[in-house]
């Protein structure tokens, strides 16, 4: 991407660390020409405060972003704030002054936020002889033994005679050269550094994006807070661009959203889309040299561009020593936005110190019991699958159990764009025959894990196997028994699954069919329903009640009718006659005859009954029943026909 004079950015950003007053902000004066220090009170006090961002064109033409963070203790969480988005970095240590508490933390930071790649600068050697520059060199390579800066090379700099400078501009341009820039997949976040308000723009939000790109004419909310806006503008390193994607540093003119509602710590993402939340499972890495950090503690947490405090739950250990690693859950006092992946750093209250850095692991997730073996190898197997967009996936689903996911609420929490959520989903279904395909509700959309749908179809299967106990002859079972006790939304991606497979069928009239059960009758059987069935077609226009079947043919007899019914070899109508099928289609066809095989003809009754040649406590159930069915219906104080018996 180039800026509207050509200039290639490159979406890598390179920050600097180290203790106060050691040079980093006259460093970035002379590699840029940009002054970082843009408040009133650091130029008064010749002291960084805030966070402070510059360009720097490389001499291959790539143009990074430099972000000065302050090297006060009492500063350290804009330094934070800035650390979060650091590629590559600058370890500052003056020559005259070596290794001091803020370097060392500092470099703790970075370390715990994951930065891999950096370089050490020795500043102000100007001030020093070449006995002191050694020392100092020695000091720096005990201090980052076992730290990501191990192998970086010491480059010696002065800012006020430039000497080395020219060397650094060198080396930093092969060195961003060979680093990957960052990925631009993912949803658009940019945790919000800066809120200012410019006359004839309106409300300015400035930030680097942790994933994602927005273009101009883009809509943008600020989560959790009901505020949107379409994109105006925006600036990459002061100029004027299209689009912004993560790695850069930008400034997007919303001027839909007031200046005074927003904050440091906000996150801008597209709408409706991420949720924020007051949980978050972590792992957890401590630093050396700190006093335990004990279950129930409470810290200050900071993730992206926000601080807030948090109180830390730990779920392995009863406490968790200097350079320990653990697992715990945090609730925290403000709700924030965040994904799998995400770092984050834990600082002591009291004294002020850096604890552990974190990997968020999950949100929103219930409350955690500690100690509990399924509770932590969940948690470890959400850690391995970091790496793994599959399994990231498959383990949301489990969580979501019976209830399934939409793809929209999926796609927030994983923080994936849904053309990326398609394409995982597509790769699982190419591996469907290892068991660890995802089924979809065909109408809602919902998303479940294989083995929520798998545990509805033991739960359906014992439900038919129960209905067959009690019924032996029956070969369908009613929907309704299925429904009963059904789970969240699983119970139809789970029917379809088993449809699908050729082990169910959907009948009419809210009916399931097991095919193996539908040739179940044996010779006996088949005798003794052709008996019932000639039993009710004897009774004609007077039909048998229940109890009177169970009477003639016995403790068989309710099997026997279940069956013929099934069978539609007999009609129940209401609850207390069985006709048999061909008396009830005759009385249909009468009942068609009296309206004058005219649909909208009049039915009178007492016609009707003298052709059936039966009496009103037989006919009025039969009146009701075809009301019910749809072949008649009331108007007024009369009834017509509704349509034709035997038409469709």
């Amino acid at each position: 991407m180039s800026d509207s004079s050509g200039v290639r950015i490159h979406p890598v950003i390179v920050g600097t660390a180290g203790h106060v007053d050691h040079g980093k902000s006259s460093l970035v004066r002379r590699l840029t020409g940009v002054d970082p220090d843009r408040l009133r009170e650091e130029k008064e006090r010749g002291l960084t405060i805030d966070l402070g961002f510059a360009p720097l064109e490389l001499p291959s033409g790539r143009l990074v972003g430099i972000v000065d963070v302050p090297g006060h203790e009492k500063f350290l969480k804009n330094m934070v704030a800035g650390a979060t988005s650091i590629d590559f970095a600058l370890l500052v240590v003056a020559a005259d002054d070596g290794v001091m508490p803020q370097t060392l933390e500092h470099l703790d930071v970075l370390n715990l936020l994951g930065v891999k790649k950096g370089m050490v600068l020795l500043t102000k050697i100007d001030l020093v002889d070449d006995e002191l520059l050694e020392l100092a060199e020695l000091g720096v390579r005990e201090a980052v033994e076992g730290s990501c800066f191990e192998e970086a090379p010491i480059l010696k700099v002065s800012s006020q005679t430039m000497e080395g400078i020219p060397e650094l501009i060198q080396a930093l341009d092969a060195e961003v050269s060979h680093l990957e820039p960052r990925s631009a997949e993912g949803l658009f976040r940019l945790p919000v550094q800066r809120v200012f308000s410019k006359p004839g723009f309106g409300t300015i939000l400035t930030g680097i994006p942790l994933a994602g790109s927005i273009a101009v004419g883009d809509r943008l909310e600020v989560v959790g807070r009901g505020l949107e806006s379409r994109v105006r503008a925006i600036q990459a390193y002061g100029s004027q661009v299209e689009r912004a994607r993560a790695g850069h540093s930008t400034a997007l003119n919303l001027p839909g959203i007031p200046v005074e509602q927003v904050r440091r710590g906000d996150v801008l993402a597209q709408p409706g889309v991420f949720e924020r939340t007051q949980k978050l499972e972590l792992s957890l890495q401590m630093v050396k040299g700190v006093a335990p950090l004990t279950h129930g503690e409470e810290v200050h947490l900071h993730i992206g561009t926000l601080e807030t405090m948090a109180r830390v739950f730990l779920l392995d250990k009863r406490e968790l020593g200097a350079g320990e690693k653990g697992i715990a859950q945090v609730f925290v006092r403000e709700p924030v936005t965040s994904c799998p992946g995400d770092l984050l750093l834990l600082r002591r209250m009291s004294p002020a110190r850096t604890l552990a850095g974190g990997r968020v692991l999950g949100t929103f997730g219930r409350r955690l019991r500690r100690f509990k073996d399924p509770v932590l190898e969940h948690l470890r197997e959400k850690e391995k699958s970091l790496g793994s967009p599959r399994e990231r996936l498959l383990l949301l689903l489990s969580e979501a159990g019976a209830a399934g996911m939409s793809r929209e609420i999926a796609s927030g929490r994983l923080g994936w764009t849904l053309a990326e959520l398609e394409a995982v989903l597509a790769s699982i279904r190419e591996d469907g025959g290892q068991g660890e395909a995802i089924v979809e509700e065909a109408k809602s959309g919902l998303l479940f894990h294989p083995a929520s749908v798998a545990r509805e179809i033991e739960r359906i299967q014992g439900c038919l196997q129960g209905w067959y106990a009690e019924h032996p002859l029956s070969s369908t079972v009613p929907l309704s028994l299925v429904r009963e006790g059904a789970p969240g939304r699983v119970l139809q991606p789970a029917l379809d699954l088993l449809a699908s497979r050729g082990d169910l069928r959907f009948l009419p009239g809210g009916l399931l069919q097991d095919p193996s059960r539908e040739d179940r009758l044996n010779s006996g059987e088949r005798a003794r329903l052709k008996e019932l069935q000639a039993f009710l077609e004897e009774a004609g226009t007077r039909p048998h009640s229940p109890a009177a079947v169970r009477e003639r043919f016995g403790p068989e007899g309710e099997s026997l009718l279940e069956a013929l019914l099934e069978m539609k070899g007999a009609v129940l109508v209401g609850r207390n006659f069985v006709w048999g099928r061909e008396a009830f289609d005759k009385a249909l066809q009468a009942a068609a005859q009296v309206c004058g095989n005219k649909v909208g003809g009049v039915l009178e009754i007492p016609k009707l009954r003298d052709l059936l040649g039966t009496s009103r406590k037989f006919l009025m159930p039969l009146l009701e029943h075809m009301d019910r069915s749809g072949v008649t219906a009331r108007k007024g104080d009369r009834r017509i026909l509704r349509k034709i018996p035997g038409n469709p």
